[in-house]
């Protein structure tokens, strides 16, 4: 499915998040939407997602322990969640990343990893 190396074991990921800026996010169940270029911004354990949409253009957290594969020639990372869950995330919001520190344990909680 990819050319990418074996992955590590969860919460430590194999790429810099400025390497997937604009890949797709496939679920389970279809895309879930684009990493987006915020994701430099809250790096090294979280992906911001644009989970797109014509009326919505929500952006939520992905922790990239989520990622089980990426497809770096065709721009893609595989997640085993479905697409429902990854769009209900907590929204992505720039200032309470940096002044709630239990605002990642919550995204993290969210994906079944964690406690919230």
């Amino acid at each position: 499915m990819t050319d990418s190396p074996l992955l590590p074991p969860p919460g430590n990921a194999p790429f810099a998040p400025a390497d997937v800026i604009g890949f797709d996010v496939q679920a389970g169940d279809g895309s879930a939407g684009e990493v987006d270029p915020y994701s430099e911004e809250v790096a090294p354990d979280h992906l911001v997602v644009n989970t797109g949409g014509t009326l919505f253009n929500k952006k939520v957290l992905l922790p990239c322990w989520a990622v089980r594969d990426i497809d770096r020639i065709a721009g893609v990372l595989h997640v085993p969640q479905e697409r429902d869950l990854i769009r209900d995330a907590p929204p992505f919001d720039r200032d309470l990343r940096v002044t709630d520190p239990g605002y990642r344990a919550r995204i993290d909680a969210h994906y079944g990893r964690g406690t919230a």
